[in-house]
């Protein structure tokens, strides 16, 4: 029955071979991984162990296959991938123990989990996403006509232009952090995160900008695909739904219909609209906003204090561009409980120098920071 939705360890060691040949293929930003921990069996992992979801873009097999080699006793099956729709499904289905995911967690798979579980799953991540390649996990980046001489922006400015007045929002988990599991573990609806219509920004004066632009409305682009729209909204809105009315919506041209109305709503199509657009403002992706130079980007801050960090290659692989991505996998682990060993022990492996460096090497990811690394360590604790 496993032969039928197991990939062999072969397939996965020759995605290690091909991720060590390509991993100067780009001039990317390359973590020096010294003083990482080294992985040291901690528990013999012995039997079936069962990964279902995402193979992130290639990093799932070559972490298995680089796992097998210190864990001959595991018999890793990874089933046929569903992407990040389907992954936490084989959590509460009973069919795998880890659940990789591209994209954040969406609150229609986390309500089944805790339907059935009574916790929400935990949150590791195993990499920060890539700054450009398409599918990568790229960050948002967020862009003005060239000639706006808006330079940066927070967070919650980013909120307030982008969203629309809500009475709410959703707190995930006891600590609104669904990488802390406990008591009171939920999903629940707050007026915490609630914002009144006095709040919002909708003219450029309201960002200290005077002249021409002062009295113009702010016009919002941006993406409407699910994976792209969850991730923004969990960043800004606390996972609200509510967008500025008039928020204008495009996808990337693989996901439009192949005619001119689908070539009017594509990614592309956006920017053009934007280079044009004196008083929008809009986000999306730097492998296609490299190439229109009637727009610039904007630097971004977590609040009013600062830093503020400009979008590079450099400030995504540290982790400082306030809208860097992760690559994630959850777990079932029960409030109080410790991490099922076998579990345990193959994240133990993925967060140590030898699992980020096969995750480098695919030059798709970028490994994470060390303090991160220990951060995500500790939630196997």
């Amino acid at each position: 029955m496993m032969d039928d939705f197991t990939d062999s360890v072969e397939v996965a060691l020759y995605a290690v071979s091909l991720g060590a040949a390509s991993i100067f293929a780009q001039d990317l930003p390359r973590r020096d991984l010294t003083g990482y921990p080294d992985y040291k069996v901690d528990f013999n992992v012995s039997g079936i162990f069962r990964i279902f979801g995402s193979d992130l873009k290639g990093a799932i097999p070559a972490l298995a296959a680089g796992f097998a080699e210190y864990q001959p006793g595991a018999s890793i099956g990874i089933y046929n991938y569903t992407s990040s729709e389907g992954s936490i499904a084989g959590l509460y289905t009973g069919l795998s123990e880890l659940a990789p995911a591209g994209d954040d967690a969406k609150l229609t798979d986390m309500m089944p989990f805790f339907n059935s579980y009574g916790y929400l799953p935990t949150e590791i991540s195993i990499a920060t996403g890539g700054h450009e390649k398409r599918g990568t996990l790229w960050p948002a980046v967020i862009v003005v006509h060239k000639d706006n001489p808006l330079e940066r922006l927070t967070m919650d400015q980013l909120d307030r232009i982008f969203s629309s007045e809500r009475i709410g929002g959703w707190k995930l988990g006891a600590n609104d952090n669904l990488a802390s599991v406990g008591e009171g573990d939920n999903i629940l609806f707050t007026a915490e995160y609630g914002r009144n219509a006095s709040t919002n920004i909708r003219k450029w004066s309201q960002l200290g900008i005077e002249g021409e632009w002062a009295d113009k409305e702010i016009q919002t682009y941006g993406y409407i695909a699910p994976g792209f729209v969850i991730y923004m909204q969990r960043k800004l809105f606390h996972w609200s739904q509510k967008w500025n009315p008039n928020y204008k919506e495009y996808v990337e041209e693989k996901q439009a219909t192949a005619d001119n109305d689908g070539k009017t709503v594509a990614s592309d199509r956006m920017l053009e609209e934007l280079s044009n657009d004196r008083y929008g403002i809009g986000w999306g992706a730097q492998l296609h906003i490299k190439d229109y130079p009637n727009v610039k980007p904007i630097a971004i801050a977590q609040n009013s204090s600062g830093p503020y960090y400009e979008f590079s290659p450099q400030t995504v692989s540290d982790r400082n561009y306030p809208l860097a991505r992760d690559a994630y996998i959850y777990l079932n682990r029960a409030p109080g409980q410790l991490v099922e060993p076998k579990t345990r022990e193959f994240l133990r492996f993925v967060l140590s120098r030898q699992g980020q460096e096969i995750i480098a090497g695919l030059d798709k990811y970028y490994a994470l920071t060390l303090p991160e690394l220990e951060s995500q360590l500790s939630r196997l604790e």
